[in-house]
């Protein structure tokens, strides 16, 4: 295949995708799902569970060896942008005495639990779902990881869509989902970097280095950004030169972090969080980056996961019985004991059952973890399908806990009471601020 059936092949692909994303993410909204959760199954169904399975032939051809990693190439370098901007959105005025708090209570058990549960859950399963020579420290460091993420860029998406964003339980839920998949990137990192040295020194060096890299952005790379903000707000426009300097950066960011064994979409993450918080700054790379990362790339990276994925293994009936326990584990680690956290903290029982439900959904953060363990060998294709199969139940059941949790209607009518002690000046990029917000319906 020359270079221009190659970009043929791949424009075609991509264009399937997004088309794909864009159908079943406009038919889940008719039963009160975010699109995001559509796009994400719509991945899925383009892989051997359906599409595959019934025109393998047509799909081997879309989707052939020389496409496949050019459409990898793509999903990674748009998950290091949307990762960035995920990084960007997080304000740090959340971070309030009272709001810390109960987020760190929540963090604390929604991360421990689920954790001793997935180190359970490894010991049970080592032999048959870790590859052959991943120790069970390892696997178990790796699905104790895998169970205590939150889906927090899916979650902020979620929120948004649904105009939860600025009520109380929205800022809580975003804020503990932030410092969850912080610590489970930490976690992450080392997993990986002893999955590729085969030893706790290599994960050692590895989290060093992270540290390092923490270090620069921080203290180096962030003033200079303050800098451009500083500069974009007295010119009221981000230059160009400005915009190619931090896409710069961001790139090297995502390749610095992938030289020292932590995934690429790490050091988006870590670039995000250093953008200083000007609403100038920020709300002009959401406009120049977000739709186009989230309308097309994301979709690649869901077809990505989605085609390597075979939910048609769950008729090995060996499968099913571990699958369940893991979905099982996965539910009761995150969504009950965050639930009974929140109401020792002093909320009602439907208040708790709705955080826990939003802190439940594991969405986009569980296919990276589930594409990472695949890519450095750590776990097995079953594995790997059982992992997108609770990425997409945990995050399909976000909403409707979350409604009928709320249900009655003195709870509906109080919803922005519950916003009064919420964080209005929160910045959501390319979404209406502080009093422009609308209230939670």
């Amino acid at each position: 295949m020359n270079n221009l059936e190659l970009f043929v092949a791949v424009t075609i692909a991509v264009i399937v995708i997004m088309m794909a994303a864009q159908i079943c993410g406009k038919l889940i909204t008719f039963i009160g799902q975010p699109r995001v959760v559509g796009e994400m199954i719509s991945g899925v169904l383009l892989g051997p569970t359906l599409f595959g399975n019934y025109f393998p032939e047509l799909s081997a051809s879309l989707f052939n060896e020389e496409v496949m990693p050019i459409l990898f190439v793509l999903c990674n370098l748009g998950l290091s942008i949307y990762m960035f901007l995920v990084g960007a959105e997080i304000d740090y005025k959340l971070f309030k005495k009272s709001t810390i708090k109960q987020a760190g209570a929540l963090s604390l058990t929604g991360t421990l639990f689920p954790f001793g549960l997935g180190v359970l859950a490894a010991i049970m399963y080592h032999d048959t779902l870790a590859m052959e020579g991943i120790s069970l420290s390892t696997f178990g460091i790796y699905m104790g990881t895998a169970l205590a993420i939150t889906a927090f860029p899916m979650l902020a998406r979620i929120l948004h869509e649904k105009k939860l964003i600025n009520s109380k339980i929205g800022a809580l839920s975003l804020l503990a989902a932030s410092v969850q998949d912080v610590i489970s990137w930490i976690l992450l990192s080392f997993v990986t970097a002893m999955a590729i040295s085969q030893s706790y020194s290599g994960g050692f060096v590895t989290l060093g280095g992270a540290f390092l890299f923490v270090l620069v952005v921080f203290g180096i790379v962030k003033p200079i950004l303050k800098r451009v903000a500083k500069t974009t707000e007295k010119n009221g426009e981000l230059s160009q030169a400005h915009f190619a300097f931090i896409l710069i950066l961001l790139l090297a960011a995502a390749l610095a972090t992938d030289v020292i064994g932590l995934y690429s979409v790490f050091g988006g993450f870590v670039l995000g969080l250093a953008i200083p918080r000007t609403a100038g700054l920020i709300e002009t790379l959401t406009v120049k980056l977000k739709d186009i990362t989230i309308v097309m790339f994301l979709p690649i990276f869901f077809a990505y996961s989605g085609l390597s994925t075979n939910l048609l293994v769950f008729q090995n009936t060996t499968i099913i019985l571990p699958g369940l326990i893991i979905l099982l584990f996965s539910i009761v680690g995150k969504y009950g004991v965050c639930a009974v956290t929140m109401k020792a903290s002093g909320y009602s029982w439907r208040e708790s059952s709705a955080i826990g439900g939003l802190i439940n959904s594991r969405g986009l953060m569980e296919l990276l973890i589930a594409n990472i363990g695949l890519l450095y060998g750590v776990i097995t294709q079953d594995l790997f399908s059982i992992l997108v199969l609770m990425a997409i139940v945990t995050t399909l059941g976000a909403m409707p806990i979350y409604n009928l949790s709320m249900k009655a209607s003195k709870y509906k009518k109080g919803q922005a009471e519950l916003g009064t002690e919420s964080v209005h000046t929160m910045k959501v990029p390319g979404k209406v601020h502080e009093d422009e917000l609308e209230a939670v319906p």
